[in-house]
Protein backbone atom coordinates (compact mmCIF):
# COMPACT_ATOMS: atom_id res chain seq x y z
CA UNK A 1 0.00 0.00 0.00
CA UNK A 2 2.71 2.58 1.03
CA UNK A 3 4.61 1.58 -1.93
CA UNK A 4 1.67 2.41 -4.18
CA UNK A 5 0.95 5.81 -2.69
CA UNK A 6 4.36 6.68 -3.76
CA UNK A 7 4.68 5.74 -6.88
CA UNK A 8 1.05 7.68 -7.21
CA UNK A 9 2.55 10.57 -5.36
CA UNK A 10 5.54 10.98 -7.56
CA UNK A 11 4.08 10.36 -10.44
CA UNK A 12 1.43 13.19 -9.98
CA UNK A 13 4.31 15.31 -8.75
CA UNK A 14 6.78 15.09 -11.83
CA UNK A 15 4.15 14.55 -14.45
CA UNK A 16 2.55 18.10 -13.70
CA UNK A 17 5.87 20.04 -15.42
CA UNK A 18 6.02 17.59 -17.96
CA UNK A 19 2.66 18.63 -19.28
CA UNK A 20 4.40 21.53 -20.47
CA UNK A 21 6.34 20.19 -23.52
CA UNK A 22 4.98 22.20 -25.70
CA UNK A 23 8.22 23.40 -26.15
CA UNK A 24 10.45 24.53 -29.44
CA UNK A 25 13.80 23.64 -28.49
CA UNK A 26 16.38 21.17 -26.72
CA UNK A 27 17.02 23.66 -24.21
CA UNK A 28 13.64 23.68 -23.15
CA UNK A 29 13.28 19.75 -23.09
CA UNK A 30 16.41 19.90 -20.50
CA UNK A 31 15.09 22.50 -18.44
CA UNK A 32 11.48 20.69 -18.45
CA UNK A 33 12.69 17.25 -17.63
CA UNK A 34 15.46 18.68 -14.97
CA UNK A 35 12.35 20.31 -12.99
CA UNK A 36 10.28 17.07 -13.54
CA UNK A 37 13.57 15.34 -11.52
CA UNK A 38 13.45 17.75 -9.01
CA UNK A 39 10.22 17.74 -8.53
CA UNK A 40 10.12 13.93 -8.17
CA UNK A 41 12.94 13.96 -5.61
CA UNK A 42 11.02 16.46 -3.68
CA UNK A 43 7.90 14.15 -3.31
CA UNK A 44 10.12 11.84 -3.05
CA UNK A 45 11.35 12.60 -0.11
CA UNK A 46 8.80 14.13 1.40
CA UNK A 47 6.62 10.38 0.90
CA UNK A 48 9.56 8.62 1.77
CA UNK A 49 9.89 10.42 5.47
CA UNK A 50 6.05 10.22 5.46
CA UNK A 51 5.63 6.43 5.50
CA UNK A 52 9.15 5.25 7.03
CA UNK A 53 9.08 4.31 10.48
CA UNK A 54 9.68 7.09 12.68
CA UNK A 55 13.35 5.49 13.50
CA UNK A 56 14.11 5.25 9.51
CA UNK A 57 12.51 8.60 8.19
CA UNK A 58 15.91 10.10 7.34
CA UNK A 59 16.70 7.12 5.22
CA UNK A 60 13.16 6.73 3.75
CA UNK A 61 13.72 10.48 2.77
CA UNK A 62 16.85 9.55 1.11
CA UNK A 63 15.49 6.52 -0.83
CA UNK A 64 12.57 8.61 -1.88
CA UNK A 65 14.48 11.17 -3.35
CA UNK A 66 16.52 9.16 -4.86
CA UNK A 67 13.43 7.28 -6.56
CA UNK A 68 11.82 10.09 -6.93
CA UNK A 69 14.19 11.81 -9.35
CA UNK A 70 14.44 8.34 -11.37
CA UNK A 71 10.84 8.38 -11.86
CA UNK A 72 10.54 12.16 -12.59
CA UNK A 73 13.30 12.32 -15.16
CA UNK A 74 11.82 9.11 -17.12
CA UNK A 75 8.29 10.86 -16.93
CA UNK A 76 9.84 14.29 -18.11
CA UNK A 77 11.55 12.38 -20.63
CA UNK A 78 10.35 13.57 -24.04
CA UNK A 79 9.59 10.58 -26.35
CA UNK A 80 12.77 11.85 -29.01
CA UNK A 81 14.58 13.71 -26.64
CA UNK A 82 17.64 15.55 -27.45
CA UNK A 83 20.51 13.03 -26.52
CA UNK A 84 19.23 11.32 -30.14
CA UNK A 85 18.77 15.11 -32.00
CA UNK A 86 21.99 16.03 -34.89
CA UNK A 87 20.08 19.43 -33.24
CA UNK A 88 17.49 21.72 -33.49
CA UNK A 89 15.79 25.23 -35.42
CA UNK A 90 15.19 27.98 -33.02
CA UNK A 91 11.94 30.18 -33.82
CA UNK A 92 14.16 32.89 -36.01
CA UNK A 93 15.02 29.55 -38.09
CA UNK A 94 18.68 29.31 -36.98
CA UNK A 95 20.18 26.30 -36.20
CA UNK A 96 21.59 24.95 -33.25
CA UNK A 97 24.03 21.82 -33.13
CA UNK A 98 24.76 19.42 -31.04
CA UNK A 99 27.20 17.06 -30.47
CA UNK A 100 25.38 13.85 -30.43
CA UNK A 101 27.49 10.58 -31.69
CA UNK A 102 26.80 9.53 -35.29
CA UNK A 103 25.66 6.26 -34.14
CA UNK A 104 22.95 8.03 -31.76
CA UNK A 105 21.92 10.53 -34.13
CA UNK A 106 17.74 10.10 -35.53
CA UNK A 107 16.32 13.67 -35.74
CA UNK A 108 15.84 17.10 -35.80
CA UNK A 109 13.57 19.44 -33.89
CA UNK A 110 11.98 21.78 -36.30
CA UNK A 111 11.43 25.83 -35.37
CA UNK A 112 7.83 24.98 -34.36
CA UNK A 113 9.54 22.01 -31.67
CA UNK A 114 8.27 19.10 -33.59
CA UNK A 115 10.78 16.07 -33.96
CA UNK A 116 11.09 15.03 -37.88
CA UNK A 117 13.07 11.55 -38.15
CA UNK A 118 16.47 11.79 -40.39
CA UNK A 119 18.95 14.65 -40.90
CA UNK A 120 17.06 18.22 -42.27
CA UNK A 121 17.69 18.30 -45.99
CA UNK A 122 15.90 21.87 -47.30
CA UNK A 123 15.79 25.45 -45.76
CA UNK A 124 13.68 27.80 -44.43
CA UNK A 125 12.16 30.21 -47.37
CA UNK A 126 11.24 33.82 -46.84
CA UNK A 127 7.94 33.36 -45.96
CA UNK A 128 9.59 30.83 -42.78
CA UNK A 129 8.68 27.57 -44.50
CA UNK A 130 10.57 24.23 -44.97
CA UNK A 131 11.55 23.73 -48.71
CA UNK A 132 12.63 20.44 -49.20
CA UNK A 133 15.40 19.62 -51.36
CA UNK A 134 15.26 17.47 -54.02
CA UNK A 135 18.47 16.35 -54.49
CA UNK A 136 20.82 13.98 -52.61
CA UNK A 137 20.00 13.74 -48.91
CA UNK A 138 23.57 12.75 -48.06
CA UNK A 139 24.61 15.91 -49.29
CA UNK A 140 22.57 17.75 -47.01
CA UNK A 141 25.03 18.23 -44.06
CA UNK A 142 28.33 17.84 -42.89
CA UNK A 143 30.16 16.71 -39.15
CA UNK A 144 32.98 19.63 -38.91
CA UNK A 145 36.13 18.75 -36.46
CA UNK A 146 33.89 19.24 -33.24
CA UNK A 147 31.87 16.34 -33.83
CA UNK A 148 28.68 18.81 -34.45
CA UNK A 149 26.08 18.10 -37.59
CA UNK A 150 25.25 20.76 -39.88
CA UNK A 151 22.93 21.28 -42.17
CA UNK A 152 24.56 22.62 -45.97
CA UNK A 153 21.68 24.96 -45.94
CA UNK A 154 23.18 27.12 -42.55
CA UNK A 155 26.05 29.56 -42.55
CA UNK A 156 26.98 27.78 -39.43
CA UNK A 157 25.47 27.23 -36.31
CA UNK A 158 24.68 28.07 -32.41
CA UNK A 159 27.28 25.65 -29.85
CA UNK A 160 26.00 24.74 -26.36
CA UNK A 161 27.22 28.09 -25.19
CA UNK A 162 24.93 30.00 -27.53
CA UNK A 163 28.02 31.60 -29.73
CA UNK A 164 27.42 31.68 -33.54
CA UNK A 165 30.01 29.27 -35.54
CA UNK A 166 30.41 30.08 -38.59
CA UNK A 167 30.63 26.76 -41.10
CA UNK A 168 30.03 26.28 -44.23
CA UNK A 169 29.77 22.87 -46.36
CA UNK A 170 33.03 23.79 -48.75
CA UNK A 171 34.23 26.15 -50.90
CA UNK A 172 35.52 26.95 -54.08
CA UNK A 173 39.12 28.52 -54.89
CA UNK A 174 40.47 28.44 -58.53
CA UNK A 175 37.32 26.95 -60.33
CA UNK A 176 38.32 23.99 -57.86
CA UNK A 177 35.59 22.42 -55.25
CA UNK A 178 37.48 21.57 -51.49
CA UNK A 179 35.28 19.54 -49.68
CA UNK A 180 35.18 20.28 -45.82
CA UNK A 181 33.52 22.50 -43.54
CA UNK A 182 35.07 25.89 -43.67
CA UNK A 183 34.79 29.63 -42.80
CA UNK A 184 35.30 32.34 -44.84
CA UNK A 185 33.17 34.03 -47.81
CA UNK A 186 33.42 35.18 -51.61
CA UNK A 187 34.03 38.63 -52.71
CA UNK A 188 32.46 40.13 -55.86
CA UNK A 189 35.26 38.35 -58.14
CA UNK A 190 34.39 34.96 -56.42
CA UNK A 191 37.58 35.02 -54.85
CA UNK A 192 37.21 32.80 -51.17
CA UNK A 193 38.42 34.93 -48.23
CA UNK A 194 39.07 32.82 -45.14
CA UNK A 195 37.69 33.84 -42.27
CA UNK A 196 35.65 36.65 -43.51
CA UNK A 197 31.41 36.45 -42.88
CA UNK A 198 28.71 37.39 -44.99
CA UNK A 199 26.51 37.90 -42.31
CA UNK A 200 25.50 40.19 -39.42
CA UNK A 201 23.59 40.41 -35.89
CA UNK A 202 20.73 41.80 -35.55
CA UNK A 203 19.70 44.10 -32.63
CA UNK A 204 18.26 41.01 -30.47
CA UNK A 205 21.54 39.03 -31.67
CA UNK A 206 20.31 36.78 -33.88
CA UNK A 207 22.74 35.55 -36.79
CA UNK A 208 21.33 36.76 -40.04
CA UNK A 209 23.13 35.85 -43.33
CA UNK A 210 23.29 38.00 -46.26
CA UNK A 211 23.34 38.04 -49.85
CA UNK A 212 25.79 36.15 -51.55
CA UNK A 213 28.32 38.22 -54.02
CA UNK A 214 27.58 35.61 -56.53
CA UNK A 215 27.86 31.91 -56.87
CA UNK A 216 29.47 29.10 -59.16
CA UNK A 217 27.28 27.60 -61.44
CA UNK A 218 27.52 23.50 -62.40
CA UNK A 219 30.05 24.64 -64.93
CA UNK A 220 32.19 26.31 -61.85
CA UNK A 221 31.92 29.38 -63.44
CA UNK A 222 31.20 32.67 -61.15
CA UNK A 223 28.36 33.75 -61.56
CA UNK A 224 28.34 37.71 -60.01
CA UNK A 225 25.25 39.52 -58.54
CA UNK A 226 23.23 38.77 -55.41
CA UNK A 227 22.11 35.49 -55.03
CA UNK A 228 20.52 33.57 -52.15
CA UNK A 229 20.96 29.54 -51.71
CA UNK A 230 23.88 27.60 -50.63
CA UNK A 231 26.16 25.04 -51.85
CA UNK A 232 25.82 21.02 -50.88
CA UNK A 233 28.98 19.06 -49.97
CA UNK A 234 29.41 18.40 -53.05
CA UNK A 235 29.53 21.61 -54.35
CA UNK A 236 26.54 21.95 -56.03
CA UNK A 237 24.46 25.35 -55.90
CA UNK A 238 21.25 25.06 -54.57
CA UNK A 239 19.21 28.41 -55.17
CA UNK A 240 16.95 29.80 -52.85
CA UNK A 241 13.63 30.96 -54.26
CA UNK A 242 12.00 33.26 -52.45
CA UNK A 243 8.12 32.30 -51.30
CA UNK A 244 8.67 29.24 -53.67
CA UNK A 245 8.69 25.34 -52.84
CA UNK A 246 11.82 23.37 -54.14
CA UNK A 247 11.25 23.31 -57.76
CA UNK A 248 8.07 25.52 -57.67
CA UNK A 249 6.81 28.02 -60.25
CA UNK A 250 9.00 31.29 -58.12
CA UNK A 251 5.83 33.84 -58.78
CA UNK A 252 8.33 36.48 -58.92
CA UNK A 253 8.86 34.63 -62.24
CA UNK A 254 5.29 35.56 -63.64
CA UNK A 255 4.14 39.72 -64.89
CA UNK A 256 5.56 42.70 -63.06
CA UNK A 257 8.45 42.54 -60.56
CA UNK A 258 9.92 39.44 -62.70
CA UNK A 259 13.25 38.46 -60.85
CA UNK A 260 16.48 38.90 -62.63
CA UNK A 261 18.08 37.19 -64.84
CA UNK A 262 20.20 35.44 -63.08
CA UNK A 263 17.71 34.02 -60.55
CA UNK A 264 15.73 32.58 -63.48
CA UNK A 265 18.63 31.01 -64.86
CA UNK A 266 19.80 29.11 -61.56
CA UNK A 267 16.00 28.03 -61.38
CA UNK A 268 16.08 26.59 -64.36
CA UNK A 269 19.08 24.72 -64.01
CA UNK A 270 17.75 23.01 -61.17
CA UNK A 271 14.76 22.49 -62.32
CA UNK A 272 16.61 20.71 -65.78
CA UNK A 273 18.89 19.02 -62.76
CA UNK A 274 15.74 18.05 -60.89
CA UNK A 275 13.91 16.43 -64.70
CA UNK A 276 16.94 14.33 -65.09
CA UNK A 277 17.27 13.27 -61.57
CA UNK A 278 13.72 11.97 -60.85
CA UNK A 279 13.35 10.69 -65.11
CA UNK A 280 10.81 13.55 -66.18
CA UNK A 281 13.40 14.50 -68.60
CA UNK A 282 15.73 11.80 -70.50
CA UNK A 283 19.21 12.52 -70.49
CA UNK A 284 18.51 13.48 -74.27
CA UNK A 285 16.43 16.40 -73.13
CA UNK A 286 18.47 17.26 -70.30
CA UNK A 287 21.10 17.93 -72.50
CA UNK A 288 19.88 19.99 -74.85
CA UNK A 289 18.04 22.26 -71.95
CA UNK A 290 21.28 22.64 -70.79
CA UNK A 291 23.16 23.33 -73.66
CA UNK A 292 20.58 26.15 -74.68
CA UNK A 293 20.72 27.43 -70.66
CA UNK A 294 23.99 27.56 -71.54
CA UNK A 295 23.93 29.38 -75.01
CA UNK A 296 22.20 32.25 -73.39
CA UNK A 297 24.66 32.76 -70.46
CA UNK A 298 26.94 33.08 -73.37
CA UNK A 299 25.58 35.10 -74.80
CA UNK A 300 24.33 37.57 -71.78
CA UNK A 301 27.93 37.62 -70.59
CA UNK A 302 28.89 38.77 -74.31
CA UNK A 303 26.20 41.44 -73.83
CA UNK A 304 27.20 42.92 -70.49
CA UNK A 305 29.43 46.18 -70.37
CA UNK A 306 32.22 46.97 -68.14
CA UNK A 307 30.04 47.56 -65.12
CA UNK A 308 28.30 44.49 -65.73
CA UNK A 309 25.13 46.47 -67.03
CA UNK A 310 22.91 45.09 -69.59
CA UNK A 311 21.62 47.22 -72.11
CA UNK A 312 17.22 47.41 -71.67
CA UNK A 313 17.38 45.68 -75.47
CA UNK A 314 19.69 43.24 -74.55
CA UNK A 315 17.58 42.31 -71.49
CA UNK A 316 14.55 41.74 -73.28
CA UNK A 317 16.33 39.63 -75.75
CA UNK A 318 17.50 37.59 -73.39
CA UNK A 319 14.34 37.54 -71.70
CA UNK A 320 12.38 35.87 -74.31
CA UNK A 321 15.10 32.80 -74.68
CA UNK A 322 14.71 32.42 -71.43
CA UNK A 323 10.53 32.38 -71.81
CA UNK A 324 10.91 30.25 -74.57
CA UNK A 325 12.97 27.66 -73.23
CA UNK A 326 10.88 27.61 -69.79
CA UNK A 327 7.65 26.85 -72.11
CA UNK A 328 9.68 24.23 -74.35
CA UNK A 329 10.67 22.40 -70.29
CA UNK A 330 7.34 22.81 -68.82
CA UNK A 331 5.87 20.92 -72.08
CA UNK A 332 8.51 17.98 -72.19
CA UNK A 333 7.83 17.25 -67.95
CA UNK A 334 3.84 17.57 -68.65
CA UNK A 335 3.75 21.04 -66.36
CA UNK A 336 5.31 19.17 -63.38
CA UNK A 337 6.72 21.01 -61.08
CA UNK A 338 5.60 24.92 -63.16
Amino acid sequence: MHKSMLVAGLAAAALTPSLAFAQQTCEQQQRNQVLTAAAGAGVGAVTGAAIAPHRDRAAGAVIGAVAGTALGAEIGRPNADCAHAYGFYDRHDQWHARGTDRADARGYYDRDGAWVYGAPNGYYGSDRRWVAANGDALASGYYDDQGRWTPASADGYYDDHGQWVASISGHYEDGRWIAGHASGAYDTNGRWMPGARRGHADADGVWIADAQPGYYDSDRRWRAGPARGYYDTHGMWVAAAPNAGAYATPATFEGPGRADLDTQEVWLERRIQAGAHDGSLSPAEANRYTDQLGSIRIEETGMRDGQNRLAPAAERRLQLRLDKLRTNLRASVNGAGF
